[in-house]
């Protein structure tokens, strides 16, 4: 029997391998903003309830992976709920490798699309960016200031893996998934200030999240294992 367990498609010649996958060394830039309430809440799958209006906006730069290829990748992260479950939802992902955009999608529901994505590091300063159809929805300058800021509860991912039905209008499957980061190492933390520029899109809004406030931002460097996530609900309606 292949490592591949013949569940993933095409069984001849998978496009991504079973779980777990080691991430070995990654770089991250985000940004923490405050946001507009109303557009906070558009943005989640409905099932959720927002529960603060500061939200993370990040770039992050995959070194080293086995599992993966190695990849970079760009998102939005908002607080929320689910039945009495608190963590967060990844609204926005953006991805620039074929396997890392279906095995989250088809995995755990994260709502992955292929873009470019540029990640710059020295010591003074990191940029990063996301440009989808010709938008650069997601520009990233950071600088180091070391003005500690609080961090919201952004763990456990809490995502809706929903999946059209084939045969008429509807959902095949439509489910709440929790998941969660195994072995976390924190190798490297700095605090910092940074400019956040979002192109107006119509194919990805993120500038209409109604950024009121940047609080603060922070660069990181770490590894975890990325493995198996929890259904918590499955949505029959």
């Amino acid at each position: 029997m292949s490592n591949y367990e013949y569940n993933i498609l095409p069984e001849y010649s998978p496009l991504y391998p079973k779980l777990p996958y080691e991430y070995k060394d990654y770089q991250k830039v985000s940004v923490y903003c405050r946001g507009d309430v109303k557009k906070l809440k558009q943005f989640l799958p409905k099932e959720f309830e927002l529960i603060s209006d500061i939200f993370e906006v990040f770039i992050l730069q995959n070194n080293e992976i086995e599992g993966l290829d190695v990849y970079s990748e760009g998102g939005v992260v908002i607080p929320c709920a689910y039945k009495g479950i608190s963590g967060a939802c990844v609204a926005f992902e953006y991805v620039n490798t074929d396997d890392s955009l279906c095995a989250g999608r088809e995995i755990w529901g994260y709502p992955k699309k292929l873009a470019e994505v540029q990640f710059e590091c020295n010591e003074h300063m990191v940029k990063g960016s996301v440009q989808r159809k010709g938008k650069k929805v997601i520009d990233i300058v950071f600088e180091r200031d070391d003005q500690e800021i609080v961090i919201p509860n952004l763990s456990p991912r809490l995502q809706v893996k929903r999946m059209p039905h084939p045969e008429h209008d509807g959902t095949d499957i439509n489910k709440i998934i929790k998941n969660e980061l195994q072995n976390a190492v924190l190798k490297k933390q700095v605090y910092g200030k940074a400019q956040l520029i979002m192109e107006q899109s119509a194919a990805d809004p993120l500038y209409q999240l109604g950024v009121k406030e940047i609080l603060g931002a922070m660069y990181i460097e770490g590894a975890f294992t990325l493995t198996y996530g929890k259904v918590i609900d499955e949505i029959t309606k």
